[in-house]
């Protein structure tokens, strides 16, 4: 079929690789981006793989829209085991890296094995060259992205900065500066493997279709149109915009998970940075109402500072932490994105270590409190070293939190702590954190987004109307992983839009119970691959601290009970097709092609 390109596999212990046409059976079933990096995963991995071991492949993929006039076409998926959680680990990355590997005629790359000395990979059209990565080993990923920019000129870069180098557990890939594959870890594995960097060296911005005309006259007739209006809020503020509900509401998780608003939260809203530190918009490759905010802070302690600022880290560094100052957000941001680290994950570490400091049970050496930018800076530079506390601090929430004996005080799913939706009041994240593949993920069923927007139900709705919204959502991400588009795409680019679409650049018919199938097949595989692991319903529940724990907001006890969330896990795991333990039933994988 059209749209599809090469598959690159390469050994960094023997230098060997090969290449091969991804197979129309492959690309039907699976499509790209997530659904082929999970089933290379799948085919080539098993329980004893070690996470930074040789033998774990860092896998790269796009999908048939990727790099092409489909809007909101930048994204790329990494795929690998995750040294953090220990199961499937995978994250999408924006900016240009997934269109630049569109045009060089490739759909998915597979690095296996370990230099003995660092290395970056420079991938063209007609194959991959390993270069020496001495002179930017202890770099960040500013300065890798800087050097080598002045090298290869137009060209797309990853990379990792000093985090990665140390196997920080949850250090991230970087693209464009400020665009991550931030969550569970690739950093590490990257790390792990001594490669620094991948350049993709592209000449042309080419992409093939079966109907390329089709897909241009498509978008512009049929998508641009109602991009605007459908996206308006991610277009005028960015996801920044968010804060404000999220504080209104009470769902902003704050001071480690106590509370559901941060006092003075009307310092770090939108109005705040627009005022402060706001430069611009920025979007990734193909964005017509770009989402990042582009910020500076050009006066004061922190000048000189700038990051694209996202809801997800405010959330982390300013609720978390109780960090009111914005420009102290860019601040700590800037380190962060530098070092290479998940902001996610790094704010809820910031918490946990504040929390496990007041108990007696960590020493930095200095203070930890909250609303103490400074501290928490010099904490980032213990973790991405590894120094002192921060060796520990390094692995994450719950490993950290099981040296230190603090597991009861510990917020996690499957070893991911969770983004900036508290699921005591927008319930439907009981499940969206708890079944998530990849540990407490907001992305996978986004269920704040049902829970907003009124679908199936109030925030406070569980129900099996609810739940196949949730299902629904979900089967839609992970096309949306698999294509690969934008998730915020989601009333954008329906159902029907994407089996046209598909049909368009592959030159298949397809109809929308096609494409239903094939996510359908893809989450069965990912969760076979980590039932293969050990993971069952046990390891689908929230920590149990949220339903000890309840607060208030706005007059309103905010809370959640066990009995709520085996309701809900009952629903999806009929829905699915699973038992009762959460195992996919052997008819279900007959049903999708999987036995």
């Amino acid at each position: 079929m059209k749209g599809y390109g090469l598959i690159y596999w390469i050994d960094l212990s023997t230098g060997k690789q090969r290449k091969e046409h991804v197979s129309d059976d492959l690309s039907w079933k699976f499509i790209g981006g997530k659904g082929i990096g999970a089933k290379i995963l799948y085919d080539i991995t098993d329980a004893g793989t070690n996470p930074l071991g040789p033998e774990n492949p860092l896998i790269f993929a796009i999908g048939p829209f990727t790099g092409t006039a489909v809007p909101y076409s930048g994204k790329g998926t990494f795929i690998f085991k995750s040294p953090q959680t220990g199961i499937i680990g995978e994250s999408v990355v924006g900016g240009t890296f997934g269109a630049a590997f569109r045009w060089i005629g490739a759909t998915a790359m597979v690095i296996t094995g370990k230099s003995e000395k660092p290395v970056y990979l420079v991938v063209r059209e007609d194959g991959i060259e390993i270069k020496d990565a001495s002179h930017l080993w202890g770099k960040t990923i500013y300065q890798t992205e800087d050097e080598l920019k002045k090298e290869y000129g137009r060209s797309s870069i990853a990379s990792i900065g000093p985090a990665g180098e140390n196997l920080v557990k949850f250090a991230a890939i970087g693209n464009e500066k400020w665009r991550q594959a931030g969550r569970t870890g690739g950093g590490a594995v990257m790390g792990s493997k001594k490669l620094k960097a991948i350049v993709i060296d592209y000449d042309t911005m080419k992409w093939d279709a079966a109907d390329p005309d089709g897909v241009r006259k498509y978008t512009a007739e049929e998508i641009i149109p109602r991009a605007r209006e459908e996206l308006k809020s991610y277009f005028e503020r960015g996801t920044p915009g968010l804060v404000e509900l999220a504080n209104e509401w009470g769902f902003f998780p704050s001071y480690y998970w106590s509370r559901g608003s941060v006092e003075g939260w009307d310092r770090i809203a939108w109005e705040a940075i627009e005022k402060e530190v706001f430069v611009h918009a920025k979007g990734c490759f193909g964005c017509p109402t770009p989402c990042g905010r582009y910020s500076k802070v050009r006066e004061g302690n922190y000048a000189g500072s700038e990051v694209e600022l996202e809801y997800e880290t405010i959330y982390s560094i300013g609720g978390l932490a109780a960090i009111t100052d914005i420009k102290a957000i860019v601040w700590l941001n800037d380190l962060i994105d530098g070092l290479g680290m998940d902001t996610i994950t790094l704010g809820n570490i910031f918490g946990f270590a504040i929390e496990a400091y007041k108990r007696g049970k960590l020493d930095p050496g200095f203070k930890l409190d909250y609303g103490d930018p400074e501290s928490l800076y010099r904490l980032t530079e213990m973790i991405a070293k590894r120094e002192g506390v921060g060796n520990i601090l390094a692995e994450g929430v719950r490993a950290a939190s099981e040296k230190l004996g603090l597991e009861d005080l510990a917020i996690h799913v499957k070893g991911l702590e969770p983004a900036g939706y508290d699921p005591r009041t927008l319930k439907s994240m009981i499940l969206s954190y708890g079944a998530s593949s990849r540990g407490a993920c907001h992305l996978r069923f986004m269920g704040y987004y049902a829970d907003i927007k009124g679908l199936g139900g109030d925030r406070k709705t569980i129900s099996m109307d609810k739940t196949k919204v949730l299902t629904d959502l979900e089967e839609k991400g992970v096309l949306e992983d698999s294509f690969v588009i934008c998730k915020f795409t989601r009333t954008l680019i329906d159902w029907e839009q994407m089996a046209k679409y598909y049909t368009l650049i592959t030159g298949k018919e397809t109809r929308v119970e096609d494409l239903r199938n094939a996510a359908r097949r893809i989450i069965n595989l990912v969760r076979m691959y980590n039932v293969r692991l050990g993971i069952r319903r046990k390891d689908d529940r929230l920590p149990r601290r949220l339903f000890r724990e309840s607060f208030i907001h706005n007059g309103e006890e905010r809370k959640i009970t066990e009995e709520e969330q085996e309701r809900f896990l009952d629903y999806y795991y009929e829905i699915r097709g699973w038992d009762k333990n959460g195992v996919p039933r052997e008819e279900t994988l007959s049903k999708y092609g999987l036995r």
